[in-house]
């Protein structure tokens, strides 16, 4: 049950129903540490970006990084969902993000020595992807914990405008960090940011229901498979992570927007950090949105909006103008605000209490293993093809997902109360 009486609780009749989610004192909590927390994250993957491809020259060793973060993930992640369901949440939060808090600082302290060599990067991305397979699963089940299920599509959304906030504000942050800090600022900015999340998860109020599940306990291993098997017997969830497959494989990542920034448009780590944050503040709009309209459709709204980011990609590639191209990712960030909300409330509202950690983890297996081998597919395919090729591939790729889902029916509405 979420403490929804707690002194800094705010009247629920107050609030717009969008905003309900605010009413619960540890849900603030984590959204403000949340918002810190990844602030600092896009800060260093940001400049993990640049840095690696100005070390390395090669878009085929920058797009590597994204296979050494997607092994430990992909290989952990079911385990890391069964963890999330096993273990209290919050000190196993408390471990993963400690854990990353030190690994930036190392990063610093090597950058300001001057002995930073682009193999670090690679093991960070190791560390970091170990580590979001336990995280990122615990983290979901957590805060879908903190408020009441009648509260499930304001909390999904005010958290994804948490994180799409720290998208539009980290990587303007890292360009300045890197043209006037030097490659030792984002890393320092990045262990500070942690921060936030450790003295929020600190100060929370949990209940030992929030924090642990106390259904009776099965096989490890078959604890792994239960999400996955969920998932699978659930057409809707089918559909939303195939797309997400197709997304995180083919659609923008910091790899090929780095790659088109230095070549395509030829602008420094100022201009990457612009195109990337013109992409978290159009996500913010479509956020914003939601949170006003409350859109109950999500099935159709994840088509819909799939189809137009698929085509404002394949714009993108053709552009050779900074702020042609910073338009075009604004409107892309836009429809894809608009497609993770849809997609984690209808994900949320799918899953019953006991299989969320779980389920969770199938959902980061998804879309942070799709998105960082998408690193690495689009490293590939540029030092193949070249970058304006890749993208416009990639679009095309998502454009035919797309409308072979189309041809799926699909219900828009969750059913009130889900079934394992």
């Amino acid at each position: 049950m979420a403490d929804s009486e707690g002194p800094c609780a705010l009247p629920l009749a107050q609030l717009p129903r969008g905003l309900a989610a605010l009413r619960e004192r540890n849900f603030v909590l984590y959204v403000v540490g949340q918002f810190t927390s990844q602030t600092g994250s896009w800060i260093e993957v940001t400049a993990v970006s640049w840095i690696l491809y100005e070390l390395t020259d090669s878009p085929l060793l920058l797009g590597l990084s994204g296979l050494f973060r997607a092994g430990p993930m992909i290989a952990l992640a079911l385990f890391g969902g069964a963890i999330a369901d096993r273990v209290p949440r919050r000190p196993l939060l408390l471990f993963t993000e400690a854990t990353m808090l030190i690994a930036s600082l190392i990063l610093g302290l090597l950058a300001v020595s001057g002995d930073l060599q682009f193999w670090h990067l690679y093991l960070l991305s190791v560390v970091g992807g170990t580590l979001s397979a336990f995280s990122v699963p615990a983290r979901h089940a957590l805060f879908a914990g903190l408020v009441p299920r009648s509260a499930i599509q304001s909390a999904v959304t005010l958290n994804s405008v948490a994180v799409r906030s720290a998208a539009f504000i980290g990587p303007s942050i890292a360009g300045l960090a890197l043209t006037f800090g030097g490659d030792a600022m984002p890393f320092f900015l990045n262990t500070v940011s942690f921060v936030g999340i450790l003295v929020a998860l600190v100060a929370m109020r949990l209940p030992p229901s929030t924090t642990v599940n106390t259904a009776p306990r099965v096989r490890l291993g078959r604890d792994m498979t239960e999400g996955v098997g969920f998932v699978w017997r659930s057409a809707p969830l089918r559909v939303v992570f195939g797309l997400e497959l197709l997304s995180g494989l083919f659609g923008h990542n910091s790899t090929i927007l780095t790659i088109l920034a230095r070549d395509n448009l030829g602008t420094g780590p100022e201009g990457l950090g612009l195109l990337l944050s013109a992409i978290g503040a159009g996500a913010l709009l479509g956020m914003g949105m939601m949170v006003v309209f409350q859109v109950e459709r999500h099935a159709r709204l994840i088509l819909t909006v799939g189809g137009v980011y698929a085509v404002l990609w394949a714009a993108t590639a053709l552009s050779q103008s900074l702020w042609l191209s910073l338009i075009l990712l604004f409107a892309l960030g836009w429809t894809d605000g608009l497609w993770s909300v849809a997609r984690n409330t209808l994900a949320q509202l799918l899953v019953p209490d006991a299989l969320r950690g779980r389920v969770m983890s199938v959902v980061m297996l998804v879309t942070r293993g799709s998105s960082q081998l998408g690193r690495l597919q689009g490293g590939l395919f540029v030092d193949l093809a070249g970058a304006t090729v890749a993208v416009l591939a990639g679009a095309a790729a998502i454009g035919i997902g797309i409308l072979q889902s189309w041809r799926v029916p699909l219900p828009d509405r969750a059913p009130p109360h889900p079934t394992p």
